[in-house]
């Protein structure tokens, strides 16, 4: 019999140990939460235990001492939104060793993670927080191994991240929180399993569907997280129209905005087209280059091309094309923008998606660039279309002298993070990462194309084991636990 095992039976006669060794690290933080100061990290081996006192933490006599923690002092044990208050019992004999009854592991809706996990404990309110506990919201998929369909390998990475840095990870469906203040949830262990947690320290918005983040549910579920001051980010998606209106007051971005109008009535629309000989006509909330249409002017009339390789050609006024457009338009909002004669390669046209990030620290930052190259004679350059992606600097740098390349890719770098600002410092909602689509016009004058509030995890280009979105939104979902978002306990 270990020293445990005598500890344990010493107390409560035979008491049989469950779960193996499940690693946390706890993590002292000699502040009140919300309040930043120096933090000490202890490893820590804690065991389930059947048939133990539910009031009863053992903590090791080492750790005691550290922490100043009395035998007979009570704490407060926390996971996410639920918390139990236990006893400290001395656990003689062992090192970086806790333990808790089977029932309290229960009462807080512990999964049995099986690695390292970070616990922050606050001398003062005598508390020992368990995470933060971090939770990926999205859309239903599918059942099976891999629920979670396109979204797969970015949500597995999302847990192996969290698996090294010791944080409890878990991703959930849209669904009514319990009264019990816990969600049906998935955690990885070589395989998705689902569990009952707690609620969350803090939530991504990962939902795919527009219709959904209308619902009442939704809506209901962000009210409950704000009742419970969890914080939640890229909460909504992005109009096209509304971030035209919202860039336009930033006087540094208006050269690089494009001349834009939402598609309603036929006279502003037929001024428009006086403007301008080619005209994009987007769906407001589109993304992924579907649905979009170009009107090029010709002596013989306008050219429309769709974005699926359709090509027409109306000798038409302008009151026939809103006439044909207003169908389309009839249960989505479109938006006409004016054309800009993008840099082409070989007849692929060309953009740059820019993935911004709020970093540990709050504060946004560049996290990859990329250039996309369209197909041949297509009117987008999509990724999900059918385009290819390459290096952002290495593509400029293979067509431009390295001098102006490195220029342009400077300028196109600041270009996003005024983007990001403007946007995410005009809005009460939440941001933590944009997606934002550059271009060069034949004059490589930039231009700001579209932001999308949910950018695709399909396409990250080479990484070695984590893409650096991964790093960047757990980094920041970290980041608002820690500066007082947290919600009370």
């Amino acid at each position: 019999m270990n020293c445990i095992s005598q500890t344990l039976s010493a107390e409560y006669g035979h008491i049989m140990l469950v779960s193996a060794n499940i690693l946390f690290y706890i993590h002292e933080a000699l502040h009140e939460r919300g309040m930043t100061m120096k933090a000490i990290y202890r490893k820590v081996t804690m065991h389930f235990v059947k048939n133990q006192n539910s009031s009863v933490i053992f903590i090791d006599n080492n750790l005691l001492k550290h922490w100043e923690i009395q035998e007979g002092d009570s704490l407060n044990l926390i996971a996410g939104c639920k918390k139990v208050t236990l006893t400290v019992r001395t656990l003689s004999g062992s090192s970086s060793t806790a333990l808790i009854s089977e029932n309290s592991a229960q009462i807080l809706c512990l999964a049995p993670f099986g690695f390292p996990v970070q616990m922050a404990y606050c001398p003062k309110g005598k508390t020992l927080s368990i995470g933060p506990y971090l939770a990926i919201l999205t859309s239903s998929s599918s059942s099976g191994p891999e629920p979670f369909g396109e979204y797969g390998d970015f949500l597995r990475e999302m847990a192996e991240y969290c698996k090294e840095h010791g944080y409890p990870f878990y991703a959930a469906k849209l669904q009514r929180i319990t009264p019990g203040e816990t969600l049906e949830g998935y955690w990885f262990n070589g395989k998705w399993e689902t569990s009952q947690f707690p609620l969350p320290d803090a939530v991504y918005n990962r939902i795919g569907s527009r219709k959904l983040e209308r619902s009442a549910l939704f809506q209901d579920f962000s009210d409950q997280l704000k009742k419970r001051r969890i914080p939640m980010f890229n909460g909504c998606f992005l109009s096209k129209w509304e971030v035209h209106e919202l860039l336009r007051c930033n006087a540094d971005l208006l050269p690089n905005l494009p001349d834009c109008i939402p598609l309603k009535e036929e006279e502003s629309f037929a001024s428009f087209l006086q403007k301008f000989s080619s005209v994009y006509v987007k769906p407001a909330f589109g993304s992924q280059g579907k649905n979009i249409i170009k009107l090029s002017k010709t002596e013989e009339g306008w050219v429309v091309e769709h974005s699926d390789g359709i090509k027409d050609t109306y000798l038409a006024e302008a009151e026939e094309l809103f006439r044909m457009l207003s169908k389309i338009s009839r249960k989505t909002s479109y938006i006409a923008q004016k054309g800009i004669s993008l840099l082409e390669i070989d007849d692929k046209k060309v953009d740059f998606r820019v993935l911004m990030n709020k970093n540990k620290h709050g504060m946004w930052k560049v996290t990859s660039m990329v250039a996309r190259i369209g197909y041949a004679g297509h009117i987008v350059s999509n990724l999900s279309r059918g385009g290819e992606m390459k290096n952002g600097m290495e593509f400029l740098s293979s067509i431009f002298e390295q001098t102006e390349a490195r220029r342009l890719c400077r300028i196109l770098k600041e270009i996003a993070l005024k983007t990001a600002h403007t946007l995410s410092d005009s809005r009460e909602d939440l941001f933590g990462e944009l997606g934002i689509d550059l271009a060069l016009d034949t004059e490589s004058h930039p231009w700001i194309i579209e932001v999308n509030s949910k950018p695709s995890k399909k396409f990250q280009g080479n990484y070695e084991k984590f893409r650096p979105s991964v790093k960047s939104v757990i980094e920041y979902m970290n980041y608002l636990c820690t500066k007082g978002e947290l919600h009370e306990t």
